[in-house]
């Protein structure tokens, strides 16, 4: 490239930063004169929960005596308005925005619940990231149930990540987890019951039999066993011949007949 080209070259690249520099101005100086008409939300998950709706947002997003409709865009908080959605329990993540037709685009991800479990501090939902969040009077998420003696480390009402103290808990999320991608066993455990940390049961939706699994280690492997039980087993002696089946003990399964 010879010098000519390059002053070419540098004078093209001045002319095009000095047009974005007036065009951005020409925006900036538009939009102090756009004023919101209208909120748009959308609850981009609504199909899969309905925690939150519409109205609900709408009412958080005009709280705390904000004004939006007739506001300028450019003096809109939107930074400010997503803290105060996303405080809310059911909220994972929310994107707010304005346009320049004068819209405040309000966009709401709710958690998706993959257990219920119910602790000596309370009722929660656990999401698909391991957070940990009070049962809401809104709307109950249909996932499977854990119940029985669980001890936790923090008071009631908490949210958050469930702590490490809390080993219990975060073996029911690596079950729940299994369980999100295991269509079978997710639709036919219906419940867990904690006797102790070492002692598990489960309710199965089908069958009328308590199945002992111990501990909540090994799952996938101790369902494996439950079944080849139900496919070899079950077909020849029928669903009610047995009152428990325990996968507690290493490649067996212990069945009591009623």
């Amino acid at each position: 490239m010879d010098r000519k080209q390059k002053i070419m070259l540098a004078f093209f690249a001045l002319l095009f930063v000095a047009y974005l520099v007036v065009a951005t101005g020409f925006v900036n100086e538009k939009r102090k004169h756009i004023y919101c008409n209208t909120i748009q939300i959308t609850i981009c998950d609504s199909a899969i929960n309905r925690f939150v709706d519409t109205a609900a947002v709408r009412k958080l997003v005009e709280s705390d005596n904000r004004k939006i409709i007739g506001t300028p865009i450019e003096e809109i908080n939107t930074k400010e308005i997503e803290e105060k959605l996303n405080e809310q329990n059911v909220v994972k993540n929310t994107e707010v925005f304005t346009s320049i037709d004068g819209v405040l685009h309000v966009r709401v991800y709710q958690r998706r619940p993959i257990v219920r479990v119910h602790t000596l501090a309370g009722s929660y939902y656990i999401d698909e990231t391991g957070f940990l969040f009070p049962l809401t009077n809104v709307y109950t998420s249909y996932v499977p149930i854990v119940t029985g003696n669980i001890s936790v480390s923090f008071k009631s009402g908490y949210r958050g990540a469930i702590a490490k103290e809390d080993k219990l808990l975060q073996q029911i999320y690596q079950f729940g987890l299994f369980l999100q991608k295991e269509d079978f066993w997710s639709s036919q455990i219906q419940q867990l019951y904690v006797q102790t940390p070492y002692d598990v049961d489960i309710i199965p939706r089908a069958g009328n039999q308590l199945i002992k699994l111990g501990t909540l280690n090994d799952i996938e492997y101790k369902l494996s066993k439950l079944s080849t039980f139900y496919q070899r087993v079950m077909p020849q002696e029928g669903w009610d011949k047995y009152s428990k089946i325990d996968l507690r003990y290493s490649n067996q399964v212990v069945a009591t007949k009623r």
